[in-house]
């Protein structure tokens, strides 16, 4: 994702946000009555909200910041383009591999010269392809297909931010999956899977470079007490779980790991942390920063914060690890986030399709829009002449306090 988780690459515009703000200043009281309990239709709400939300995953792969960061890098790359023209496949080859380990997370490019193909270079399982141009002076030499996305990638995103399995296929054959069941038993609306019955609904995906990609997601069914609340409810509730796994994503992904090697590897911190060289550790945290990885850094040693650097931003989702040289022993103590307020609330919104309040008491930190002074953990409210159904988690402020995510699911009346 970014988790970046990198989906929040495909965020709202902040005129967007405003814009809705507006929209939804306004009253605010607890709904009353009794909605109806979804009963029978418990099962398809619930698998409609998980199947929403990996549309919105497979979505981001073919839009957003990074994508068009990443076609930007490529259509204004003028050594290709220039390659290309002269016929020079070598330097064309030379300059996509230039291309596909430029951070950016491309994972597969495929040029073409009038319409024939030049070269293809990247991994064998890829999705979502996008189309852009090369140009020289003006003139269109050539074109390409390019990807961020991998099939085992989009299969983990689903796996940690979803909370879902997947059977991926490709004209009924099966590309990937992380549970033991075939495209011939995925026919039906549930299967089970040794002791467990999982939901079982799908996708499609296009394919690198053609055809379709069918995306089985299984989840496993919602408990039975599910049936005596209201549809917006299981819904809401659903899209909670998945809100509360970016959270945890921020707290224990791949980019928290990242950071922790970054800081594990800084000798010259050690070592200025060990002589009380502090002037010297607050310039390697400020490098860290820097170099990305880290929204804020503080580092604390003998009991005392020694240096800091980062944003000034509200920050979300706090990491205190300690930091150990090689006999192990601890020579001081990080504490860092990598996810701002805002970052977050823009990534839930966007995987959840839904409102996203991030609260810490009556104080509103980040969100989609200007929320009420208060709203209720769970159940139903009215604000702004909108009726919602609300499900929300609680988590942590940085550097500490308290913290609460809603996520508000207009009612379907």
């Amino acid at each position: 994702m970014s988790r970046r988780v990198r989906h929040a690459s495909s965020l709202l515009a902040l005129g967007a946000i405003a814009t809705i703000a507006i929209l939804f200043v306004g009253g605010l009281s607890h709904a009353t009555g009794a909605a109806a309990p979804c009963a029978a239709r418990t099962i398809t709400t619930y698998r409609a909200a998980a199947l929403s939300v990996a549309r919105h995953i497979a979505g981001g792969e073919r839009g957003g910041t990074a994508v068009e960061r990443a076609l930007k890098t490529i259509e204004s790359d003028r050594v290709l383009a220039a390659a290309l023209a002269a016929g020079d496949s070598a330097a064309v080859h030379a300059q996509m591999l230039v291309l596909l380990y430029n951070h950016e997370h491309i994972v597969r490019i495929r040029v073409l010269r009038g319409g024939r193909l030049v070269d293809d270079v990247g991994g064998p399982f890829v999705l979502a392809p996008v189309r852009g141009l090369l140009r020289q002076g003006g003139r269109v030499v050539g074109s390409f297909l390019m990807s961020i996305q991998d099939d085992m990638g989009y299969r983990l995103l689903l796996a940690r931010l979803a909370g879902v399995h997947s059977v991926i296929t490709y004209n009924g054959q099966t590309v990937m999956r992380d549970l033991t069941v075939g495209p011939r038993q995925l026919g039906a609306a549930s299967v089970r899977v040794g002791t467990t019955r999982y939901l079982v609904a799908s996708l499609r995906i296009g394919r690198f470079p053609s055809g379709t990609l069918r995306v089985y997601v299984l989840l496993a069914a919602p408990p039975a007490s599910m049936a005596h609340v209201p549809c917006d409810q299981v819904r809401a509730d659903e899209l909670a779980g998945v809100a509360r796994n970016a959270y945890e994503e921020a707290l224990g992904g791949q980019q928290i790991a990242r950071a922790l090697h970054t800081i594990a590897r800084a000798a010259t911190l050690r070592a200025a942390l060990a002589t009380g060289d502090y002037a010297t550790a607050d310039q390697v945290i400020r490098s860290l920063v820097r170099s990305g990885g880290f929204a804020r850094l503080r580092v604390f040693a003998r009991g005392h914060l020694v240096a800091e650097a980062g944003s000034s931003r509200e920050l979300i989702a706090p990491v205190s690890r300690p930091l150990r040289d090689d006999a192990g022993k601890v020579y001081g103590r990080a504490l860092f986030t990598a996810q701002s307020a805002h970052g977050y609330a823009d990534l839930a919104h966007f995987l959840t399709g839904e409102p996203v309040l991030v609260r810490s008491g009556r104080l509103q930190l980040a969100g989609t829009f200007a929320g009420p002074p208060s709203l209720p953990r769970s159940g139903a409210l009215d604000y702004g002449g909108v009726s919602y159904r609300v499900a929300s988690f609680a988590g942590e402020r940085f550097p500490s306090g308290p913290l609460r995510v809603y996520v508000l699911i207009p009612t379907r009346s």
